[in-house]
């Protein structure tokens, strides 16, 4: 897309973190914003932050996981606005824990949100993107959906889902012709509540059992790592230059980038997953060293 600006942009999980930066950003560039999130009390602060500024923004509550709520997402946008040219589809959570032997509902959680949250997305809004022959679909998805993550299996299967999903959809947009941009966002860590969105690793204990080590290491890194990352504005540049180049893939962390290479290498080779050094992936060689050397 060559202009953002009198356009109309929609963005889920938009109450905080990447979803308001993006929000923020979006009406910066001049853009009609629907913001939509489950959490109606901050996303109302959200809202009035905006107005404030002078921008045009429209608050919806909406649960992602329901394709019923985001078709209504889609119906009140289109009623407001009179059409939408960008859509994120950026809300998430975060479970980790025992995904093998801990209740279901941890699975549950992360593919409703994470993944089956883009199905909607796209299902409810590419149609009015394809008549209109103009428009962009930004998939939040993760470095994790380019690497496999210890003790958050569903959040790792929720990413990769995204990325493919979001590669498909690029290829038959080109393949129609159609005039729809797809892009995927592969952040490493940003500095939001991603850990304050499900209570980690309790998600998945049974009443009484003891906390899983594993899920519990990895959930102290990840909050480490979160509290240290990226700020959100910086990644909703990423993402507004991506839309403007007509970029599929958007990796805002320069030092990650040889982690899903290497992983590809050995798959080439044949070889069986492992930690890779530091240099290459620091984040899961921290989890290793500790596991590795419990206490």
């Amino acid at each position: 897309m060559d202009l953002l600006t009198g356009k109309v942009a929609v963005v889920t999980g938009a109450a905080s973190g990447i979803g308001r930066a993006l929000a923020e950003r979006f009406a910066d560039e001049g853009m009609h914003v629907a913001l939509a999130d489950i959490d109606d009390a901050r996303l109302h602060e959200v809202v009035v932050a905006l107005k404030a500024r002078g921008s045009d923004v429209e608050a919806y509550h909406c649960d992602s996981s329901s394709a019923d709520s985001v078709h209504r997402l889609a119906e009140g946008v289109v009623n407001r606005f009179g059409t939408v040219h960008v859509v994120c589809n950026n809300a998430g959570v975060l479970a980790t824990g025992d995904a093998w032997t801990g209740p279901i509902s941890m699975w549950d959680r992360s593919l409703g949100v994470n993944l089956y949250g883009v199905i909607h997305g796209v299902r409810a809004f590419l149609p009015i993107l394809i008549a209109q022959g103009e428009g962009h679909i930004v998939n939040t998805a993760s470095m994790a959906g380019l690497t496999a993550l210890p003790g958050a299996a569903p959040y790792s299967v929720s990413k990769h889902g995204v990325v493919a999903l979001s590669e498909a959809l690029y290829l038959e947009m080109q393949a129609l012709g159609t005039s729809v941009g797809v892009s995927v966002l592969c952040p490493g860590f940003v500095k939001t509540g991603l850990m304050d969105t499900a209570p980690s690793h309790q998600l998945a204990l049974q009443p009484g059992a003891p906390a899983d080590p594993i899920a519990t290491m990895v959930s102290g890194l990840m909050r480490e790592g979160i509290d240290a990352g990226m700020a959100p504005p910086e990644v909703a540049d990423h993402v507004v230059r991506a839309i403007f180049a007509g970029r599929f893939w958007i990796l805002t962390h320069d030092e990650e980038r040889k982690a899903p290479i290497e992983r590809m290498r050995r798959a080439a080779m044949e070889e069986n997953p492992q930690f890779g050094p530091p240099s290459r992936h620091p984040r899961l060689s921290r989890i290793a060293r500790r596991i590795r050397r419990p206490g």
